[in-house]
């Protein structure tokens, strides 16, 4: 049930016709002064434009290395008999490691400097065996 005392009805609710011309209730000059408020108009919302902002990585640690050791990746599956360029590429490709946006690239330079250098162990120890093979004396 409501708060407000029951009327000569014993209803609970006030009827419309305690009520002024105007829409409000009567006014009681012993209450305390209220605050008068206008009718609130609803309109619709005014729309703001809301800025759009770009997320760029700032100063990616290792990006530039593991570009580097993909490049060197790739030079050291076609120059493999060389054995410093995969090794390069294999150290480069590990600091490269670090990298956010270019971790892949720097995955990929690893696993063709590991192809590379082991390319590059098979041919040593191939050179060396004919340096050997042709060095011996024949019978």
């Amino acid at each position: 049930m409501s708060s407000w005392p029951p009327n000569e009805n014993n209803n609970p609710y006030i009827p419309p016709t305690q009520y002024s011309s105007s829409g409000y209730p009567p006014s009681d000059p012993y209450a305390a002064p209220q605050a008068y408020s206008a009718p609130q108009m609803y309109a619709a919302p005014a729309y703001m434009a809301q800025p759009q902002y770009v997320v760029m990585p700032g100063n990616d640690q290792g990006s530039g290395q593991a570009l580097a050791g993909m490049i060197l990746g790739i030079a050291g599956l076609l120059f493999s008999f060389f054995g410093l360029v995969p090794l390069l590429g294999l150290i480069f490709s590990i600091i490269g490691m670090r990298s956010v946006t270019r971790k892949g690239m720097a995955v990929a330079g690893l696993v063709m400097s590991i192809i590379g250098l082991v390319f590059a162990i098979c041919t040593t120890v191939f050179v060396i065996g004919l340096l050997f093979a042709s060095n011996a004396p024949t019978y």
